[in-house]
């Protein structure tokens, strides 16, 4: 198959989006020895008409100034050019559009699906989530939502990287006026584990011998209560347990900023990192932290990232969590409104390296069984096939 993949972030720019589009690049490649084509945005300082490369037989375009109203013509000619079997468009709606709105994208994906386009519809998110954003994000989630129909009007097929998004959508009454099928596929880690000395890693970030590192990895979303984050180090502390919160990510000092001077000296924040820093990171920690306000799930690549890395995992449940990944046993998870509950499965796996190592393990082995990129793309060339039928 000739696969087109039209996004708006491609390394060397630094993002999740980014580093998840080159990763399914070179396993549609690889896996399905396919032609695959990125398309993505031109940088700002480029002269030239078009720029063009080619790394692992992927090909990459940076060709596109702007994914409104101007670059439509542009990213009509280029998906003429490149004649594709298929069109991939990972979607995330604040990536393609200042303030996360823009009509144009998905009705130029409508136009193309009336030329006989054929495309699937990788969503990441759906739309601003009102119950996280205030009011005065209002216009912006109505205009996603828009959004969102429309491009799920292009589609063939939709691609979704959580369950309950994908029972949702299934029950959604514009569904029923469409063609489109629903897909579940998880987003694995963009982290490849490297070869690392445990030790050797410990002592150049600074970590003591006896001391639990609680470790954190990604941004610091409205939607993560960064607040449970720092009275993890103050519970294991209280027990007298040494302890130390590891933070990698862009927005680490923030963070930093907002605890109190005791917790602040027991902060280790390394901020962005590239992939193999972050590998050794993750291989230098005790406890991986992610509470969430709408639970951990099958979409969170730092989630992934850590069962990949073998990390036991300290989580939250909520209304966007994955059932088969609640009931894998892989992870411990509290409700997303219990704090206490939270802190003693911290403070559980601080006293039981034994617990630690088990956990971490059966992390590791439901990745490599369900969630890393192998199997994910293998999944989605059976998809890319079955529609063909249709």
């Amino acid at each position: 198959m000739r696969i087109l993949i039209l996004c708006p972030d491609y390394p060397p720019k630094r993002s999740g989006l980014a580093d998840h589009t080159r990763h399914l690049a070179e396993h549609l490649r690889r896996l399905g020895r396919n032609d695959v084509l990125v398309l993505t945005t031109r940088d700002s300082g480029e002269r030239t008409a078009a720029a063009e490369e080619e790394t692992e037989g992927i090909i990459v375009r940076r060709v596109i100034a702007r994914w409104g109203w101007r670059g439509l013509a542009t990213l009509a000619r280029e998906i003429a050019r490149a004649a594709p079997d298929w069109i991939l468009t990972p979607y995330v709606p604040h990536a393609y559009g200042r303030g996360g709105i823009n009509l144009a994208l998905p009705l130029a994906l409508v136009r193309e699906r009336l030329r006989g386009r054929r495309m699937l519809l990788l969503v990441h998110e759906l739309y601003a989530d009102l119950s996280l954003f205030p009011l005065r994000h209002l216009i912006a989630a109505l205009v996603q939502r828009a959004m969102f129909w429309l491009a799920v009007i292009a589609a063939r097929g939709i691609v979704v990287s959580i369950e309950p998004w994908a029972m949702w959508l299934r029950q959604a009454w514009p569904i029923r006026w469409t063609c489109a099928r629903i897909f579940h596929l998880p987003s694995p880690s963009n982290i490849e584990p490297v070869p690392t000395d445990r030790e050797r890693a410990r002592r150049e970030f600074g970590i003591r011998e006896e001391e639990i590192v609680l470790v954190f990895f990604g941004t610091l979303h409205v939607s993560k209560k960064r607040a449970w984050l720092l009275r993890s180090v103050e519970a294991l502390s209280a027990q007298g347990i040494p302890a130390r919160l590891l933070l990698i990510g862009p927005e680490s000092q923030e963070l930093l900023a907002l605890a109190p001077a005791e917790v602040r000296r027991r902060i280790l924040a390394l901020g962005y990192a590239d992939a193999a820093t972050v590998s050794r990171a993750l291989q230098a920690s005790d406890i991986f932290l992610l509470p969430l306000s709408d639970g951990v799930s099958t979409r969170r690549s730092s989630l992934m990232a850590a069962l990949s890395h073998g990390l036991p995992v300290v989580g939250t449940s909520g209304r966007l969590t994955d059932e088969p990944l609640a009931r894998s046993g892989a992870l411990l998870l509290s409700p997303a409104d219990d704090l206490d509950a939270f802190l003693r499965h911290v403070l559980t796996l601080a006293e039981d390296a034994e617990r630690r190592r088990h956990l971490g393990e059966r992390g590791r082995a439901l990745y490599r069984e369900r969630y890393s990129w192998p199997v994910v793309v293998e999944r989605l060339l059976a998809i890319l096939r079955d529609l063909e039928g249709d």
